[in-house]
């Protein structure tokens, strides 16, 4: 399985090259977070009228998990450990870094909201916009 964040996501609805092949040679199933769910919707809402369970269905091969006390606590744990080495991340980022652990699985983003050193000792991150990869 494949954790996707939202940033992948949106990529992936725009048809961005790169993201596209990247994902699909990873399989599915994949999964994300709610509130990733939430930061694709609320790119696109503003007009008062948009259909938001159509936009869900325009994603709708990725499973969501919602997210739950164990998550919450997960998330408190890592933001100790990071704060305790000098760095700090988003609650939300943190939310979706505890998601993808609970799963196990590999936390695929496009940006550079997971980049701490830290956080690559916590779990698998691979970042599709990073040269190095």
């Amino acid at each position: 399985m494949t954790f996707l964040d939202s940033s992948v996501i949106i990529d992936m609805l725009e048809g961005v090259p790169d993201v596209v092949e990247f994902v699909e040679d990873r399989g599915q199933p994949y999964l994300t977070s709610s509130l990733c769910v939430f930061e694709v919707i609320d790119g696109v809402v503003g007009s008062g009228s948009t259909d938001v369970v159509t936009v869900r269905q325009e994603f709708g091969g990725v499973r969501a998990l919602d997210l739950n006390e164990r998550i919450a606590l997960e998330a408190g744990r890592i933001q100790d450990q990071l704060m305790d080495d000098g760095e700090r991340m988003a609650a939300r980022d943190l939310l979706v870094t505890a998601t993808a652990r609970s799963t196990g699985d590999e936390l695929v983003v496009a940006d550079s909201d997971f980049e701490t050193r830290l956080l690559t000792d916590v779990i698998d991150v691979t970042n599709i916009r990073r040269d190095d990869r």
